[in-house]
C-alpha cells in the first residue's frame, strides 16, 4: 500500500505539470510562467518522510534520482550520457565507537567534540602530538603560510576555522570568508602537509554556524569520493572552543596566546605539550550512488560544448536515531526548493529551444553535503570546453517575492556584469547576501565548476520582502539542517518562482548577447 501510495503521488505529480512542445521560436522570457501549485509539487514529495531526508546511498534517495529522471523524461529532455545517472563510488564510515583524549582527559562525544575517521580499517587508533597551526592556510596570492616545510608531518594539527582578517585589507577579503576559511580546505592542506589527523576549533562566530550544526553534519554516516581517502589523514573532526580553552589552561596554555600569535608575521606551528589518543570502531561501506543529468541542445546546433550547466543538490541529512522526537531531515528548503526551481527553470528552457544558442545541462547532483562531492565528480569528468557557466540553485527562500536578487560569487567573473542589465529591465535591486563572514560562495555546487575555471554563481531571490521578513536569513539561522526544514502549504513560493524567471531572464540574455565570460582580478580561492 505504501508503494502504491508513492507511485499515484509520483505520477499526479508528474502529470499535472505535462505541457505541449511549442514547435516555434519563441521569447522566453515572456513564456516564464511558472504556478504555484507547479513549484509546491515538486517541494512537497523531495521532503516527504517517505524519502526519509534523501541521504545518498538510501533507498529515499534512490526515489529522489528516479524521481527527477521521470521529470526529464516526461518534459522530452535528453540524458546527458547513455542514460540519465552518471553512478559513482563513495564510501561511507559511520563510527560504532569513539574514544577522544586530549592530554589523557576524554572529551564528551558529540556534545564537546565530533568527527570520526579518514581511514576505511574497521578498527583505528591514532595517538600523536598536537601541534597549534593557526588558520592553517597555505596562500601565495595573499603571502601567507602556516606551515613550513615537515613542521607538521605525523602530528595532529589545530587549527581555526576561517580566515585570518589581518589589519592589512590587501589579505584577503576583510570580514567575507574566502575558501581558504573553510574547513574542507583546512582538511585539504593538512592532508598535502602530512598531517596526522585535524581538530578544527569550532565558534558560531567564525564557522557561521553552531555546534548543532557540526553535530548534526558530523556523527552520522561520513561520505568520501574513495580516491581522497589516500593520504595521510587518520581523523578529521571538531572541538568546541571552550572545551579546548578548559583543555589547555589545565596544561598552562592561554588559548588567547595562540590566537594572537597566529596572526603575527612570520607565525611557524606551536608544538604543545599535549598528546591525542583517538580510538574507535567504525562500519564501512562502499556504494554507488548517482548524479542525474539532462540536456537540452541548442536550436541550430549539433556543439555540445560551450553549454550553460545548470544545478541543484538532490541529497540531505538523512535520518538520525539518536534524536528525540522528529528524526527526519527532511531538506524541504535545503534543497527540494532549489531543485524544483532548477528543474522548472529546465522545463521552459526546453519549451523554448528553438531560441537556444547555447546547449544547457540540467544537473541534479548528490552528495552535497558530504563537501560537493556530485558536482565535483561531474566536473572532473567533463570534456574541456563543455561548459561555458554554471547557474546553481541553493536554499531558494519560499517566501513572497523580493525586491532584489543576488548572484554569490557573480563578482568574480564577467557573469556580474551580464546580470546586471537584466535586473535593471526587471526593476529589481542587486545585492550581495549580508552573511559573507560565512563563505557561502565556497559551500555549494557551483564552487565545484569556479575552481574548474568555469564562472559560476548561486543564483536567488534576495533578502529584501515586503512582509519585512528576510527569507533567505531566517532559513540559515533557522531551520537549517535541522529537522525543522519541512514543507510548508502555507508558503508563499512568489521568491522560488521569482529565481525561475531571473534565470530565464539572465539565459536569455546569455543567448542574445553572446559575451565573452572571463574572471575578474585575483581569485580568493586555489585553482585546480
Amino acid at each position: 500500500m505504501y508503494a502504491f501510495r508513492l507511485l499515484v503521488l509520483v505520477w499526479g505529480v508528474t502529470m499535472m505539470m505535462t505541457t505541449a512542445m511549442p514547435a516555434a521560436e519563441k521569447d522566453m522570457v515572456a513564456d516564464t510562467i511558472v504556478s504555484r501549485r507547479q513549484m509546491q509539487s515538486i517541494v512537497e514529495f523531495l521532503s516527504l518522510d517517505h524519502l526519509a531526508g534523501r541521504a545518498p546511498g538510501t533507498t529515499g534517495a534512490e526515489v529522489a534520482e528516479c524521481y527527477i529522471a521521470s521529470l526529464l523524461k516526461l518534459w522530452d529532455i535528453e540524458p546527458y550520457g547513455e542514460d540519465y545517472f552518471q553512478e559513482f563510488s563513495l564510501t561511507g564510515l559511520t563510527n560504532t565507537s569513539l574514544d577522544i583524549r586530549l592530554g589523557g582527559h576524554p572529551l564528551s562525544f558529540p556534545d564537546e567534540a565530533a568527527g570520526g575517521f579518514s581511514d576505511s580499517r574497521a578498527a583505528v587508533d591514532v595517538k600523536a602530538p598536537l601541534v597549534f597551526a593557526g588558520y592553517g592556510i597555505v596562500a601565495e596570492d595573499w603571502q601567507w603560510n602556516d606551515y613550513p616545510p615537515d613542521s607538521v608531518r605525523d602530528k595532529i594539527v589545530l587549527v581555526r576555522v576561517n580566515d585570518p582578517h589581518p589589519e592589512d585589507p590587501a589579505k584577503f577579503e576583510g570580514p567575507a570568508m574566502t575558501y581558504y576559511g573553510r574547513w574542507t580546505y583546512k582538511i585539504e592542506e593538512a592532508a598535502r602537509q602530512g598531517a596526522a589527523g585535524i581538530l578544527l576549533i569550532h565558534t558560531t562566530e567564525s564557522a557561521g554556524y553552531g555546534w548543532h550544526v557540526v553535530h548534526n553534519s558530523w556523527t552520522g554516516e561520513r561520505l568520501y569520493l574513495s580516491e581522497s581517502l589516500q593520504s595521510t589523514l587518520s581523523f578529521r573532526g571538531w572541538i568546541r572552543e571552550e572545551t579546548l580553552r578548559r583543555r589547555l589552561l589545565d596544561a598552562g596554555i592561554h588559548l588567547d596566546d595562540l590566537y594572537r600569535r597566529s596572526v603575527t608575521p612570520g607565525f611557524t606551528p606551536i608544538d604543545l605539550p599535549l598528546t591525542m589518543e583517538i580510538s574507535g570502531q567504525q562500519r564501512a561501506r562502499e556504494f554507488k550512488t548517482r548524479n542525474v543529468v539532462g540536456f537540452i541542445p541548442a536550436a541550430r546546433s549539433t556543439e555540445r560544448n560551450n553549454a550553460i550547466a545548470l544545478s541543484a543538490h538532490i541529497d540531505h541529512l538523512g535520518v538520525n536515531p539518536t534524536l528525540v522526537g522528529d528524526q527526519i531531515f527532511n531538506g524541504a528548503v535545503d534543497n527540494a526548493a532549489a531543485v524544483a526551481a532548477m528543474m522548472l527553470s529546465a522545463k521552459i528552457l526546453k519549451e523554448n529551444q528553438s531560441s537556444l544558442r547555447y546547449p544547457v545541462i540540467v544537473l541534479a547532483c548528490e552528495a552535497e553535503e558530504a563537501g560537493l562531492l556530485g558536482s565535483q565528480y561531474f566536473v572532473d569528468n567533463l570534456e574541456p570546453g563543455a561548459v561555458m557557466a554554471n547557474i546553481n540553485f541553493e536554499s531558494t527562500p519560499v517566501g513572497e517575492a523580493a525586491r532584489d536578487i543576488i548572484a554569490v560569487g557573480a563578482k568574480y567573473s564577467s557573469l556580474e556584469d551580464c546580470l546586471l542589465p537584466v535586473l535593471q529591465e526587471k526593476q529589481l535591486a542587486y545585492s550581495h547576501f549580508s552573511m559573507v563572514q560565512h563563505g557561502w560562495f565556497y559551500r555549494s555546487d557551483q564552487f565545484s565548476f569556479a575552481r574548474e575555471g568555469i564562472p559560476g554563481i548561486w543564483l536567488s531571490a534576495g533578502e529584501d520582502y515586503p512582509s519585512g521578513k528576510n527569507w533567505l536569513r531566517d532559513f540559515f539561522e533557522g531551520a537549517y539542517h535541522t529537522p525543522d526544514d519541512e514543507f510548508d502549504p502555507t508558503w508563499d513560493m512568489g521568491a522560488t518562482i521569482q529565481t525561475v524567471q531571473i534565470t530565464i531572464a539572465l539565459i536569455d540574455y546569455l543567448n542574445r548577447v553572446q559575451p565573452t565570460l572571463h574572471w575578474k582580478d585575483r581569485l580568493p580561492f586555489p585553482r585546480k
